[in-house]
């Protein structure tokens, strides 16, 4: 739905350039202003993969040995994916001025930079009993006299799979939107 429309509005603003500029094809679309870029990946370090270690909430009971066992291997990195490294986002420099009047709203970008992420592309996982990428489950005492508790357990949160970042459902990890004023072209719509 929302790329059909967002087509839609690139196809009507090719036809009122075109015919402001008299002439031009209305098949051609205006040329976005913004350029896409690589960045490597905040959460992997540009690795594509992550080594996560969950935090000690009890649950090893109180073992001293070694607890490599309980770390967590994710291989592709859940931000970049496929084992990048490194994110396609939007460049967020300024273009050059061009002749022609600026949007009032971007200013020749053709970006809106998106403000639930801080033009950043990664949130904090949104679910509530997240704690930095982890659920903790206390288990439930059968009686009330045990003595003995049990430990709770510790598993890699479903939906940022540990890493306690998800990317930015509004703007899809590119850390800016294109604008809606201009659609994208930074040039003052007529």
């Amino acid at each position: 739905m929302k790329k059909t429309t967002f087509a839609m509005f690139l196809s009507l603003a090719a036809a009122l350039s075109a015919a402001a500029e008299g002439g031009a094809s209305t098949n051609d679309p205006p040329k976005i202003a913004a350029e896409k870029t690589r960045v490597r990946c905040a959460v992997c370090n540009g690795k594509g993969r992550l080594k996560l270690r969950p935090p000690d909430f009890g649950q090893y009971g109180g073992r001293i040995e070694s607890r490599s066992h309980w770390d967590v291997t994710l291989d592709p990195c859940p931000v970049c994916g496929r084992g990048r490294g490194w994110r396609v986002v939007w460049d967020l420099t300024q273009p050059e001025p061009s002749t022609e009047p600026p949007c009032m709203t971007c200013g020749w970008s053709g970006l809106a930079q998106c403000r639930k992420c801080l033009a950043s592309g990664i949130i904090k996982c949104p679910r509530s009993d997240c704690k930095d990428g982890w659920i903790v489950t206390k288990a439930q005492s059968t009686s009330r006299r045990s003595s003995s508790r049990k430990p709770p357990t510790v598993t890699p949160c479903p939906e940022c799979k540990g890493v306690g970042k998800v990317e930015c459902p509004q703007c899809k990890g590119m850390r800016a939107e294109l604008c809606r004023r201009c659609f994208g072209t930074g040039r003052k719509r007529r």
